[in-house]
């Protein structure tokens, strides 16, 4: 199993409403996306974010279907530019010793069929994870 994590704090000009719909629109990526075997999206305790969710897929091919799917582009339109610190990371029971490269190269690829993706992450004020360039 892969679980994908995304962990946000936003920023103080968004709205309650604003937030909600970005929420929302990540419960839609659990519940559309068929990769997706389990999913959490709420409010982060014991950290130093305020959201966060988690999105169970079996295998790299469901990770790169959770990351190209169309609801998974929607939320990004939606929510990046209201993200103040983000991070993404992912968690495996995999013992692979490739498989941080490649996951990596899924989210390369996953950038390079639709670029603002990374352009968009660009403008998080303070991001760490997969997805751009160092």
């Amino acid at each position: 199993m892969i679980y994908h994590i995304n962990r946000a704090t936003m920023k103080a000009s968004a709205s309650p409403e604003q937030i909600e719909a970005a929420l929302e629109s990540w419960r839609n990526q659990g519940r559309s996306i068929p990769a997706v075997k389990s999913f959490i999206v709420g409010r982060d305790h014991g950290g130093d974010f305020e959201y966060s969710s988690v999105f169970a897929v079996e295998d790299l091919d469901g990770l790169f279907e959770y990351l190209t799917h169309p609801t998974t582009f929607e939320t990004d339109h939606l929510g990046l530019n209201l993200v103040q610190d983000l991070t993404i990371f992912d968690v495996s029971d995999d013992d692979d010793p490739e498989l941080n490269a490649k996951i990596q190269e899924l989210h390369r690829r996953r950038n390079e069929l639709n670029p603002g993706v990374a352009a968009m992450l660009a403008e998080v004020p303070t991001y760490s994870g997969a997805g751009v360039d160092d």
